[in-house]
């Protein structure tokens, strides 16, 4: 059933109180109105025997023929008049109430539209927004300073989690570029053989990762709402070189298959690229011995999706969205989850809004997961 606005609803009120209270006026002087003769007034009119035709038969004169005989008519007054005029007026009143009862109902409403614009702009992340609402303490005003309040331990709350994550960001520098350099110390030493020195590139591209991870992550706590030094960065190539990396380390025997096709974004590549990473670890870790992993990017005019899925236990449909909260695992229930911090969807979901898009899971009927990453098409 479709709802009425607000403002549509105030201006029928009004509409229909006008009605009412004019046909109990209308009424009342019907009432009012009605023919009463008192004693010796009224309006007469002389009577005259020579207007009346001579009869057949004799007749009796009056005892006076003298005095001329008076007939009352004020009883002809009828209410027609009045109950015409009286609706006519109605109708006319009850359109001037429409009409000021809408432009009545647009003024009342304007602090709540004061409010939904502020709610509007603090989804969209701008949580300084006030809305300082002046004038009268009524309820629209304690609705408007509440609304403020929240907004304020929103923004102290979010801030002292972006200071948080910055700080972290900035600390985990340090031992990273520290075991840069002891990798390096050892590589350069007269004593290192050919494996320690290729073990040391591979250390050194995984710390190499890890400090883009961090620059990254730095910089997405200090403005969580856009990502700057955005570069054009293609979904199905970032996609393929992790997903090969996992193949040669899948320890869980798990099948994979994939379908990439051109998904260009405008993002942060370290960023989008620890987002692949923590979607397909987590579809090859929770999942069921020897199962399946699904792989798929797509790539339309006006938006490029990442599709994983993968077979495993069956998750519970109102627990998806739970999956997104830090700490929170898909294996709810078992004795033996497998390892992770935890935080992995979590921080897909903290990047994919940071780029403009949004992230959705889907429990399979069979069991196991479908995640699905929406970013804006370069």
């Amino acid at each position: 059933m479709k709802r009425w606005p607000l403002r549509i609803k105030l201006t029928i009120a009004y509409v229909v109180l006008t009605a009412v209270t004019g046909a109990i006026m209308l009424g009342l002087i019907l009432l009012m109105a009605q023919p009463v003769t008192p004693v010796g007034t009224g309006s007469s009119v002389p009577y005259s025997s020579s207007a009346v035709p001579a009869p057949d038969r004799p007749v009796t004169a009056p005892a006076d023929p003298g005095e001329p005989e008076l007939v009352d008519v004020s009883g002809t007054v009828t209410y027609s008049s009045v109950l015409g005029n009286g609706v006519v007026a109605l109708v006319v009143v009850m359109a001037v109430a429409a009409v000021l009862g809408w432009l009545t109902a647009r003024r009342a409403l304007l602090p709540i539209r004061s409010i939904t614009s502020a709610a509007q702009r603090a989804a969209d992340q701008e949580l300084s927004t006030r809305i300082c609402l002046s004038g009268p303490k009524d309820e629209i005003k304690e609705l408007a300073d509440a609304f403020d309040h929240m907004l304020a331990r929103l923004e102290r709350s979010f801030v002292s989690q972006r200071r948080f994550l910055a700080n972290a960001a900035h600390e985990l520098k340090t031992p990273v570029a520290t075991q840069q350099a002891v990798t390096e110390v050892a590589m350069t030493r007269p004593d290192a053989g050919t494996g320690t020195i290729e073990l040391g590139r591979k250390i050194l591209a995984s710390l190499d990762h890890q400090q883009r991870v961090l620059t990254g992550l730095f910089a997405l706590a200090q403005n969580a709402e856009t990502i700057e030094g955005r570069d054009t960065v293609n979904l199905a190539d970032l996609t393929d070189g992790i997903l090969h990396e996992r193949i040669a380390r899948n320890d869980e025997q798990i099948e994979p298959t994939s379908e990439l096709d051109v998904a260009k974004v405008r993002g942060d590549a370290a960023l989008l690229e620890q987002l692949i990473r923590n979607l397909i670890d987590n579809a090859f870790v929770h999942n069921a011995p020897g199962g399946w992993v699904s792989v798929r990017t797509v790539g339309t005019p006006t938006e490029s999706v990442l599709e994983i899925a993968n077979g495993g236990t069956h998750i519970d449909t109102t627990r998806s969205d739970q999956l997104f909260e830090p700490f929170k695992r898909s294996c709810f229930n078992r004795a033996d989850p497998p390892p992770g911090s935890g935080l992995g969807l979590s921080v897909v979901r903290a990047i994919s809004e940071a780029h403009g898009g949004s992230v959705t899971a889907q429990p399979r009927d069979e069991g196991g997961l479908v995640v699905r990453v929406r970013l804006p098409a370069a």
